[in-house]
């Protein structure tokens, strides 16, 4: 009996730990290339909602771009996916200088130098930094 009362302990904690992974498991699902491909029109930087500048994140994977527009800009840059880490290069863009969205596009931009794991929800995409932090959230328009 006392043996039955060990077995069945055993059971229970091993089969909350399979329970427990399979559910990060399903939440950390790799992003391939060409599932991110479209437009995206971001809806919120760094927990801010920025919908009413219009920026725009487009990926192409069959060239490994990601462009769009800044709040003032338009910008381009080349991305890579490996094991759910979206890495981009600097990215180049227009020069114009709007007073009105500078603060935005400074932010916006950072977003360049720091490493992301995009996850998919949907036709929402987020982006999230290594704090578990999001960083961009955007919903897919194209």
């Amino acid at each position: 009996m006392k043996y039955a009362g060990l077995f069945l302990i055993s059971l229970l904690l091993f089969g909350n730990c399979n329970t427990i992974n399979a559910v990060n498991s399903n939440d950390t699902k790799a992003v391939t290339q060409s599932e991110l491909e479209g437009t995206y029109a971001v809806t919120s930087l760094y927990g801010n909602d920025v919908s009413e500048y219009k920026l725009t994140l487009i990926f192409n994977p069959s060239k490994k771009t990601l462009s769009g527009f800044s709040g003032c800009n338009s910008y381009s840059c080349n991305y890579n996916i490996e094991e759910n880490s979206l890495t981009t290069s600097f990215p180049i863009g227009t020069k114009i200088h709007c007073e009105e969205t500078s603060a935005v596009e400074k932010d916006f931009f950072k977003i360049f130098s720091d490493e992301k794991n995009p996850k998919l929800d949907g036709n929402t995409l987020h982006l999230i930094n290594q704090n578990d932090q999001k960083i961009i959230v955007a919903k897919k328009i194209l």
